[in-house]
């Protein structure tokens, strides 16, 4: 049925995407805990199995630059990470 499971699978794409996104949000060992208290039949392979890695550009730089900077001053500061060989921006990355 489309849109409710997939092929071969033992669990709806409903309940997946939860799984997933309690995997994401928490990682192995607690997530299956909170499986454990929410009654979902999920241990912790299964969790960590249903992440995927993030994509990596075909080339990763070499050399890396890092900068601070303040969005507002005196309120809010950034980092911002600068692949020093191409001279572009990797990633701004915002200071809690």
């Amino acid at each position: 049925m489309p849109g409710l499971s997939e092929r071969h699978r033992r669990s709806s794409t409903g309940l997946t995407g939860w799984l997933r996104s309690i995997a994401i949000e928490l990682g192995g060992r607690p997530a299956a805990r909170l499986c454990r208290r929410l009654r979902l039949a999920a241990g912790r392979i299964r969790l960590l199995r249903l992440l995927t890695p993030p994509t990596v550009p075909d080339r990763a730089p070499r050399v890396l630059g890092a900068d601070e900077f303040a969005f507002r001053k005196g309120f809010s500061y950034g980092t911002v990470l600068v692949d020093v060989e191409a001279g572009r921006v990797v990633d701004v990355l915002p200071t809690v």
